[in-house]
């Protein structure tokens, strides 16, 4: 995870490099943002911000969180049951929420297009951008079967990984707020791509006979609502595991953050 952290700053850094190579002659034409709404989730999020025309610029922005608990689990909750029944391969009735610890890696470049009488940076603009995003984290659930005619309720610790690739558009508005500093208000957005799951809980089921195991799958299966059209359950004597066996799709909204600039 480290590396690939490293990796992707790497590369952040090597485009901003590049951006103010070719465009060093021009003054007050970047942007460094720092995301409000994310910082108040606990999420380091920045943005570099480069004009590159009239009304044309690049941006490219990066995040990260820590692993620990959600905030506003509660909230939250009510978001997945939400979206629960709206996915056709998998269900979240048995996971504790309230007790999941995610981090988070995210990078978003994009092209964005600025209309009206103001140049960029400033004004009403259309963002064409690609995201990528890296959740990791532990996922507690737990699974309700007899055994020897004992109901027994077995905690399965899930480490989860969800990686995300996604393209859509977004529109926004950025405000000049004196000659330095600005305002950027994502306002509304939509991006459609592809999701990769993983879940993998490293449970020692030694001592439970395959009878058992076969029953546990089978119990992980109507509990969780997993389609295997869509992804694999695999229950042996290590554990259990849990993987796409096609292509997933993933839909979400983007907006209603706020990012504040400084202009150089």
């Amino acid at each position: 995870m480290k590396k690939n952290l490293g990796r992707c700053f790497a590369k952040i850094l090597f485009l901003i490099i590049i951006s103010n190579h070719s465009f060093a002659q021009e003054e007050n034409q970047a942007v460094v943002k720092l995301n409000l709404s994310a910082a108040a989730l606990g999420t380091a999020t920045f943005q570099y911000e480069k004009v590159l025309g009239k009304h044309l610029s690049f941006a490219l922005g990066a995040g990260f969180r820590p692993k620990r608990l959600l905030p506003y689990a509660k909230d939250l909750e009510k978001y997945v049951d939400f979206a629960d029944n709206r996915i056709d391969y998998i269900s979240f009735a048995n996971v504790r929420k309230a007790e999941s610890r995610i981090g988070m890696i995210h990078v978003t470049p994009e092209i964005r297009f600025y209309f009206g009488r103001k140049e960029a940076p400033v004004g009403m603009y259309l963002a064409a951008f690609g995201k990528y995003n890296n959740f990791y984290g532990d996922v507690p659930v737990f699974i309700d079967i007899d055994y020897k005619n004992l109901p027994v309720r077995l905690e399965l610790p899930v480490d989860t990984k969800l990686q995300t690739y996604s393209g859509g558009l977004m529109l926004g508005r950025q405000f000049r707020l004196g000659n330095r500093f600005t305002l950027d208000w994502y306002i509304l957005g939509g991006h459609y791509g592809r999701v990769k799951v993983h879940g993998q809980s490293n449970q020692n089921l030694e001592g439970f006979d395959d009878d058992f195991r076969t029953r546990l799958r089978n119990k992980i299966l109507t509990t969780f609502k997993i389609n295997e059209e869509y992804l694999g359950l695999v229950v042996n004597t290590q554990g259990v595991t849990i993987d796409n066996v096609r292509q997933l799709n993933y839909i979400n909204l983007r907006g209603f953050g706020f990012n504040l600039g400084y202009r150089f």
